[in-house]
C-alpha cells in the first residue's frame, strides 16, 4: 500500500465511521468511494461491508472502468454511478450514497426538487433535483446520475426511494454534503407536516 493510498484510506474509514455514527447510513446499506490524488483509480467499500467495519485492509482500489486492481470481493453494486460521476467530474474526490431516511421520504411525495428552506443549505446545496427511480447496477441509474452531476454547480441529488447522492473536492467535504442535504430533508418535512395538520 502506497503512502498515497494509505492518507486516501484513512480519510475513507474515518469518513465511512462518521457516517454511522451521523446515521447516513445502516447495515451494509449505501456506499462511499475517494478517488485516488493524481491517479485514474478510486477506493471503495467491498460490496456487503457495513461501514462501521471498513478498515484500509478491506478497501478494493478500482480503476474508472470498473477493474479491480487491487483488494478482495466485489466493489459495491452502485459502483457504475461513481466512475460515471468520477469521470465526468474531475473536481470531485469524494462521493457519498446513503439510504437516508428524510431524503428518501421526501422523494415519495412528488417533490421535483428538495426545499431548501435555510440560508445555509440555499448557500451550499444551491438545487437539489430529484431523480425519477432506477434500478442499482442499471444503465438507467448510471445515465440519470451522471446527467445531473453534469452541471458544475451540483453538488447532491435525491434518488426516488434510493437515497441522496453528494461530492465534494474531497470525500471528508462530501460527507458533510451529505449531512446538510439530509438536514434539510428533514426540515422540509417537518414543515410539510407542520402545513399539513394547519399549522402553517
Amino acid at each position: 500500500m502506497t503512502e498515497i493510498w494509505q492518507t486516501a484510506a484513512e480519510e475513507f474509514v474515518s469518513v465511512a465511521r462518521r457516517a454511522w455514527e451521523r446515521g447516513l447510513v445502516a447495515g451494509s446499506g449505501g456506499n462511499i468511494s475517494i478517488r485516488l490524488p493524481n491517479s485514474s483509480h478510486i477506493l471503495v467499500k467491498p460490496s456487503g461491508v457495513a461501514s462501521i467495519d471498513c478498515s484500509p485492509d478491506t478497501l478494493l482500489r478500482v480503476d474508472l472502468d470498473g477493474t479491480v486492481a487491487e483488494g478482495q470481493g466485489r466493489p459495491t453494486k452502485d459502483l457504475n454511478f461513481h466512475l460515471g460521476i468520477y469521470r465526468m467530474r474531475p473536481d470531485v474526490h469524494g462521493i457519498v450514497h446513503a439510504h437516508v431516511p428524510w431524503a428518501t421520504s421526501l422523494t415519495l411525495l412528488g417533490y421535483q426538487e428538495l426545499p431548501l428552506l435555510t440560508p445555509h443549505a440555499q448557500a451550499r446545496l444551491q438545487h437539489v433535483p430529484v431523480l425519477p427511480y432506477a434500478a442499482s447496477q442499471s444503465q438507467e441509474l448510471e445515465d440519470l446520475v451522471t446527467a445531473a452531476f453534469a452541471c458544475p454547480e451540483t453538488v447532491a441529488v435525491l434518488l426516488e426511494r434510493h437515497g441522496l447522492v453528494a461530492v465534494g473536492p474531497t470525500l471528508t467535504a462530501a460527507e458533510n454534503i451529505a449531512e446538510l442535504t439530509e438536514e434539510s430533508a428533514e426540515i422540509a418535512w417537518l414543515v410539510h407536516v407542520g402545513r399539513r395538520s394547519g399549522g402553517a
